[in-house]
Formats: C-alpha cells, sequence, structure tokens
C-alpha cells in the first residue's frame, strides 16, 4: 500500500455517540464551526479554511495526514467531491476517506500527482489493497472531482464524470468522512518538470485544497445512483481493462477475470447496433490475459477456449509466443500429459530459435510430462537440461534423480540429489532438504558430500546427534586412501615367500637369500625375484 515508513497523523477526535445519518449534506468552508470538519494546525501539517476551501499542507515526505468529519455517520452513500493538489518537485496523492470507524478501520480512495488512482482498506490497522494504482486518463494534472457510490460491500469510482473502477469488501460497514493527503519521497518522482511550480505555504512539502464536498444518504439516491453506475451504459471497456490489470497486479485473478467478461459484454451490446465480428470484440492479447486469469481461478477449460481463438488469430511475433506458453500451462493444468508431451517440443525448438527465454521451466514441464507418462528416460533427460540451465533450482535435479531411480541408475540419482541438496542449503531452504534427507542416508554409504549435507541439515534443525555422527563420517579419509596403504604389507609378505612363475608347469623351490652382511649380494637376489617371482 504506502511506501514505509509511513508516518500517519490524523485530528485524532474525541467523538460522541452519532447516530446513522440519512441526509443531504453540503460541507460550508465559510467558518470553522459550520464545516463540520475538526480543523487545527499540528507539527506536522497545516490545516485551515481559505478563501471557501479547506486547505491540508504536509510539513514532512514520506507521511499521510487527514482532517475528519464529526458525529456524521453514513453506510450506504454518494460522495462528490472537488479537489486541488500538488507537490513541486515532489510526488504526492490527495482523496476521501470514508466509512471512518476509528483511526484503524476506514476505506482511503487517493488520486496522485502522476495521474493514477487507487483505492485501500485498513482494517485493524493493517492495511490492504484493494485497487492498484490504476491509470486515469483525462485527470487534470492538480485537480480532482471524485465521486463515490458506496452501497453495502460494493464501491463504484467516478473520477471526472467518468467511471474509473469498482471493488467489493465488507470490512468496516459504516463511519465518517475524512480529507486526506499523502506525501511521497521526491526521488522516487520520473514526471516531468512542470512549467510553471506552485508556491508552497509555511515550508509544506505538499499541500492540498478540498473546494467542495456533499453526502447524499437517502435510501432512494444510493439506489438509484448505483444502478446507473452498475450497468455497462456508461462504461468503456477500456477503463474495465485498465482495472482488471490493476487486480491482476494485486493477484485478484477473479476479480480481474470478471471485470474482462464485463468488458466483453458491453462491447458485445455495443456491436448489435453495428456490424461487427467476434474477432473485433476480443483481441488476441485479450484473448490471452483472459485465458491467464481463468486458468488462475483454475477454469482451464475456458482458458484452453480463449487460448485456442488466439492462435487461430495467427502464432506470430510475441503474442504467438505468448499464447503458446499459456496453452502449456493449461493442458498441464487439465492433467492432459499426453498432448502436453506432443505439443512441448516444437513449441521449445521455436522458442530456442526466436526467444530462448523460459527455456528452463519448458524443459521442466515436459519433464513432468514424460514422468506421468511413466516415460523416466525422457523425463530425467528434461529434467536435467532443466537443471544444466538453471542450475540454482534445485528442484529440477531433484526430479531428475527420482527419474534417474527409476531407471535403476542409483549413481545418477545420488549425484543429482547431491546437486540439489547443495542448492536448497545455499538457499537454507531446509524443509526441501529434509525432503531428500532419508534418500541421502539410504544411498549414501561412502558418499562424503551426501554425509556433510545430512549433517549440516540435522545441524539447522536441531537434531545434534545426527549431525555429529554423519559430519564426522564425511570428515573421515576417503576410502581410496585406505587401499593404498593397505597394499604394503602384501608386497613385503611376497618377497618373503616367493611364489614360482607362472610360465612354468613346474614348481621350482624358493632362493635363498644371501646373508645380510653381503649388500652386493642381496641386490643381485632381489634383481632375480623381481624376473621370477609374481607376488600375490
Amino acid at each position: 500500500m504506502f511506501k514505509s515508513p509511513l508516518s500517519l497523523f490524523s485530528n485524532k477526535l474525541r467523538r460522541e455517540p452519532a447516530k446513522l445519518m440519512k441526509e443531504r449534506w453540503i460541507a460550508d468552508f465559510s467558518k470553522p464551526e459550520r464545516s463540520c470538519f475538526d480543523i487545527k494546525p499540528e507539527n506536522s501539517y497545516n490545516a485551515y479554511l481559505e478563501k471557501g476551501s479547506l486547505f491540508l499542507g504536509l510539513k514532512k515526505k514520506n507521511c499521510m495526514a487527514w482532517l475528519e468529519t464529526a458525529n456524521r455517520v453514513y453506510v450506504n452513500q454518494i460522495i462528490n467531491a472537488s479537489f486541488q493538489f500538488n507537490s513541486p518537485g515532489g510526488y504526492c496523492a490527495s482523496g476521501i476517506m470514508f466509512r471512518i470507524a476509528d483511526s484503524g478501520n476506514y476505506y482511503l480512495a487517493l488520486v496522485s500527482t502522476k495521474g493514477y488512482f487507487r483505492l485501500d482498506v485498513v482494517n485493524n490497522k493493517v492495511p490492504r489493497p484493494l485497487i492498484g494504482w490504476t491509470e486515469a486518463p483525462g485527470l487534470d494534472e492538480q485537480g480532482a472531482n471524485l465521486c463515490i457510490v458506496a452501497r453495502g460491500d460494493h464501491f463504484i469510482f467516478m473520477l471526472n464524470g467518468r467511471w474509473i473502477a469498482e471493488a467489493h469488501d465488507a470490512s468496516v460497514p459504516g463511519g465518517h468522512l475524512g480529507f486526506a493527503l499523502v506525501s511521497y519521497d521526491s526521488e522516487e518522482l520520473d514526471a516531468p518538470p512542470q512549467s510553471q511550480s506552485p508556491v508552497l505555504r509555511e515550508g509544506c512539502v505538499c499541500q492540498s485544497w478540498l473546494d467542495f464536498i456533499s453526502v447524499d444518504s437517502h435510501p432512494v439516491s444510493v439506489e438509484t445512483e448505483y444502478i446507473k453506475w452498475s450497468g455497462d451504459v456508461e462504461i468503456s471497456a477500456e477503463s474495465r481493462l485498465r482495472l482488471a490489470e490493476s487486480f491482476a497486479a494485486l493477484d485478484r485473478f477473479d476479480a480481474a477475470y470478471e471485470q474482462i467478461l464485463k468488458a466483453w459484454r458491453q462491447r458485445e451490446n455495443a456491436a448489435r447496433s453495428v456490424t461487427a465480428t467476434l474477432t473485433e470484440i476480443r483481441t488476441r492479447a485479450e484473448l490471452i490475459f483472459a485465458a491467464r486469469m481463468a486458468s488462475m481461478i483454475g477454469q482451464h477449460s475456458a482458458a484452453e477456449e480463449y487460448i485456442d481463438v488466439s492462435l487461430a488469430l495467427g502464432e506470430d511475433g510475441a503474442e504467438g509466443l505468448e499464447a503458446l506458453a499459456e496453452k502449456a500451462k493449461i493442458l498441464s493444468g487439465l492433467n492432459r500429459y499426453g498432448d502436453l508431451a506432443d505439443f512441448l517440443p516444437a513449441y521449445i525448438k521455436r522458442l530456442e530459435k526466436e526467444s530462448g527465454g523460459g527455456l528452463p521451466s519448458l524443459y521442466a514441464l515436459y519433464g513432468h510430462a514424460c514422468w506421468n507418462l511413466e516415460n523416466y528416460a525422457a523425463a530425467a533427460e528434461a529434467w536435467d537440461k532443466a537443471f544444466k540451465l538453471n542450475g540454482i533450482n534445485g528442484l529440477y535435479a531433484a526430479n531428475a534423480a527420482n527419474a534417474c531411480e527409476s531407471l535403476g541408475k542409483p549413481k545418477d540419482a545420488l549425484r543429482l540429489r547431491v546437486a540439489a541438496g547443495k542448492c536448497f542449503l545455499e538457499q537454507k531452504d531446509f524443509e526441501e532438504l529434509g525432503a531428500l534427507v532419508p534418500k541421502l542416508i539410504t544411498a549414501a554409504k561412502s558418499n562424503r558430500e551426501a554425509h556433510a549435507l545430512v549433517g549440516k541439515w540435522a545441524y539447522y534443525t536441531g537434531d545434534f546427534d545426527l549431525a555429529k555422527t554423519e559430519l564426522a563420517i564425511a570428515d573421515k579419509e576417503p576410502p581410496k586412501s585406505r587401499k593404498k596403504t593397505e597394499k604394503k604389507p602384501a608386497a613385503a609378505s611376497a618377497k618373503k615367500e616367493p611364489q614360482p612363475s607362472k610360465t612354468s608347469g613346474v614348481k621350482k623351490p624358493a632362493v635363498k637369500p644371501k646373508p645380510k652382511t653381503k649388500p652386493k649380494a642381496k641386490a643381485k637376489t632381489t634383481r632375480k625375484l623381481d624376473k621370477k617371482i609374481i607376488p600375490v
């Protein structure tokens, strides 16, 4: 939500119990006592009435302040507000708070100097974005006319007379109104310089004026406005698609998919009066987007339909590759492994020629398909290829090891599990490393790396006895070094008890060595033994 750290300042009203209001109310900014806002400056911000407007200016960057109304509680309501704001050389946003139950429970609708809109809910002091920053075409550089229709858990927003967004949430049932201003760090702004920078007041870093605000909470008025704006007549399909992208960025895939379908329905309704084809109503990019959102919420059959239509429109270019990638994901989601195994090789080959991006995941997906088809050789090869392309993904190596084990190749399986374990240890992913431990213990034997991995995993997970045992085994001298030292007694024994030559079928007596007092004779005897005797 807000850029952290963000200091929050409000007028902190001590409210008396208020009744639910059903009225049409317009703020009067001629005098402070008539405005219904608690207006007083603080160390962090200035607030006062100026020429029929409510002024709010922040003195600090990266913080938020707001002013609240007193003793006016609304649930279902229509809010209309006009405000101006600016932050020369910086970045700020201003907007309306509604359903303020207290300082830790409210909704906040903001418009930024970059020309974007967003909505957040703060529930029990925990902020959560309902609508991410969404482009608002036609927004004035320094001003906005914002209309909010709140009916139950459904909120609809219009900006400068145009539908901009909608959202559903039931976290805060009702409450007061507020006027808010948020300041962000100026170095985070990539906005062009203004030709005529406005003058900042009293050392403020950003400032805003609330020129007008009204509330209509009569049930009939709310219902009439809600019906008007919840239909499709006054809303452009492009606005809904922009909102869908914002929902997708927040991982709200169901809400994004709903907006895409509404956008298409609006185009279909508009096309009834003119000659239009389905192709003109749904573009390739939109079909791919819809397929992705449908897949994310488990509607794989609908997703496949969208992708097939997109591919029928053409497989060329970046959109074609993107559609093919979604096709692969959809076949996997539908568990159609035979179709997936037939589809992927040609797609991978094309991607290698045209792009090269995403190849490790596609090889892994091909390995997954082959594994489910019990084609373990192809699965092992595909996962091994994926790991070679992306050597930090231990799951690829672990899966390749499972396939090698199914092929009866324990040495390859152990090698790959050790490689996977090293990746997990480097990433401190002890859960995945722990899944390998039983296999590593069973197959390790004299593999010091496998024992070391088990020992380190045991140490980090608190099993110090196992860690001590495994690390001790890992530190032992390799078996090959011990074998070399064991051959020496055997060679010495061969010299003491010489055996007959294999070239003769007759046993010959052992050569009697010369006394040690004659070193030259000893050297001669040794040469004879080298020629005739083969040590055991």
